[in-house]
């Protein structure tokens, strides 16, 4: 038997070239099993890519997401440690406070850069940016 799930929307990306900030979009409403596996190598491809052309930072805004589950959680933990390893930034914006609730208690938000909106992430990166 075949599990057919909904295709993922994919995501969108802004770049901020005078801060070398991406802000990557999720366009699903859900975070979960179904969309998961394209929107993993989609996202890698975008970080990656974006690392390659001196991006530093990477804003992903989980505005439209309404679900995630444990397979969107593992999204989320693929895209800090892409960018811990190359030596960018992640920063989180516009979650949810249930999905919040998760990360605390799957103890992963002490991990995460987490802010309200997209502002506050990109306060907190000029604020870096200035001290450099």
């Amino acid at each position: 038997m075949e599990i057919v799930g909904k295709k993922s929307q994919g995501l969108s990306v802004t770049t901020l070239s005078d801060d070398k900030t991406a802000i990557i979009s999720f366009n699903d409403r859900s975070l979960n099993f179904y969309v998961t596996d394209s929107l993993k190598e989609a996202l890698k491809e975008t970080i990656n890519s974006k690392i390659e052309a001196g991006f530093q930072h990477f804003i992903l805004n989980l505005d439209n997401v309404k679900i995630i589950d444990s397979c969107g959680v593992g999204l989320i933990i693929v895209a800090n440690n892409v960018t811990a390893s190359k030596s960018a930034k992640l920063y989180l914006s516009n979650i949810k406070p249930f999905i919040v609730k998760i990360f605390e208690i799957m103890r992963i938000s002490k991990h995460l850069s987490i802010f309200e909106n997209e502002d506050g992430a990109l306060q907190a990166i000029k604020n870096i940016n200035v001290g450099k």
